[in-house]
């Protein structure tokens, strides 16, 4: 019997060197990565921290979760994936509700 890997949360960060930026008519990068990562993990698993960095809680690994998302990805774009389960934050702007009901 295979157990599934238990769900965790991945940090996404997205950039391009040519997209607009989002306030232009066309689609930012980050804007796309986004919603791939809604669609991978389903919309209430994504959490937008900034214009360019998402966190996710779902079961694939930092590698799997990078694969999955790069043939998004165009010339002169990245996306950096990194799992965690350590971490820190303050402010009324930080949503601590949604990732404290995610395991911490």
């Amino acid at each position: 019997m295979t157990l599934q890997p238990l769900p965790g949360l991945r940090v996404v960060v997205a950039w391009s060197d040519r997209r607009p930026d989002g306030r232009a008519s066309a689609r930012n990068l980050c804007t796309m990565i986004s919603d791939a990562l809604g669609s991978i993990a389903g919309a209430d698993e994504v959490h937008r921290l900034s214009d360019d960095a998402s966190v996710v809680h779902t079961t694939l690994t930092a590698a799997e979760l990078r694969d999955r998302l790069r043939e998004r990805l165009s010339a002169g774009e990245g996306v950096f994936v990194a799992d965690f389960e350590v971490w820190s934050g303050h402010g009324e702007a930080l949503d601590a509700h949604w990732l404290l009901a995610r395991g911490h």
